[in-house]
């Protein structure tokens, strides 16, 4: 029986693993995959749209928020897997993650933000508009998405307002950068210090995960991915209404949850989740002595 045949309830691309060593089949349970879900299949969505629209005077902005632990990182890396450099054709959309340094000084901002935008062509602030311009054309460069953007609020005052300033301009004439704001729900102080600019956002936030059956479905879709030899009935109400209970709807909570049950079926011979496993992958499994 071929591998295809005798382990149906793993996705094709990794059922080779399903008969390797336990070492390979944990460091597979626990890598990052993306599940689309309802949520941010709709914001892939209006993404995907707002690439799609013509060269406004004012570009489409958006903001997508929530406490930590929601998937805001994962889907800012699907974005950009979709849609950022690198990629063969097409709108590209440019990004910049904000960090500490950014809160030293707008200068340091400005600069690794005209960097973020040309590709690394450029990296100062004090560029002349045509040569900006022309950069940003020549790359196809239609937005930027700003991971982490609740970390703007760390500058003083005066440079906060003028690093929102800047990215004003960025989204007027005569660039016309769409953009794409990610990070806590602090990031709607920061958008909302520009009233004129934050009337140009969307808003999205990404909520707990209460709704049984959507998560039901998530998790379905998730457990697949986990190289086990046998089938995992994760679907049970008590396993769903105990994740929901357990993790506060936070979804890396869920994902840790479920990829250390799926290890910890592994450690012990079990090759299947269940809900003792789920309860005890509240932490961190322990390695088999050598």
């Amino acid at each position: 029986m071929s591998e295809l045949e005798r382990y149906p309830h793993v996705i094709p691309s990794r059922r080779s693993i399903v008969d390797a060593d336990d070492a390979a089949r944990i460091r597979m349970i626990n890598e990052d995959v993306w599940i689309e879900y309802p949520l941010a299949a709709k914001i892939l969505g209006h993404v995907k749209y707002m690439l799609q629209l013509p060269i406004k005077q004012q570009s489409p902005c958006l903001l997508i928020h929530s406490n930590g632990g929601m998937g805001k990182s994962a889907l800012y890396q699907k974005i950009l897997s979709l849609y950022g450099f690198g990629r063969n054709s097409g709108a590209t959309l440019a990004s910049m993650t904000i960090r500490a340094k950014h809160a030293a000084g707008h200068r340091t901002f400005s600069d690794d933000l005209i960097g973020a935008v040309t590709g690394s062509m450029y990296r100062s602030s004090r560029l002349e508009d045509e040569k900006l311009s022309a950069a940003i054309a020549s790359r196809d460069v239609r937005g930027i998405v700003l991971d982490e953007v609740n970390d703007m609020l760390h500058a003083n005052r005066s440079d906060q307002a003028r690093n929102m300033k800047f990215i004003k301009e960025l989204s007027g004439a005569p660039y016309h950068l769409m953009v794409i704001a990610i990070g806590t729900h602090e990031c709607n102080e920061a958008i909302n210090s520009d009233r004129q600019f934050a009337r140009r956002f969307s808003r999205i936030e990404l909520t707990p995960w209460r709704d049984e059956q959507a998560l039901r479905s998530f998790i379905a879709t998730y457990t697949m991915t986990f190289p086990l030899k046998a089938p995992s009935d994760v679907g049970k109400s008590t396993i769903v209404k105990y994740l929901v209970s357990e993790s506060d709807g936070v979804l890396d909570t869920i994902v840790k949850m479920l990829c250390n049950a799926a290890s910890w079926a592994v450690l012990e011979g079990r090759e299947e989740i269940d809900l003792d496993l789920i309860k005890k992958g509240r932490e961190m499994p322990i390695a088999k002595k050598d």
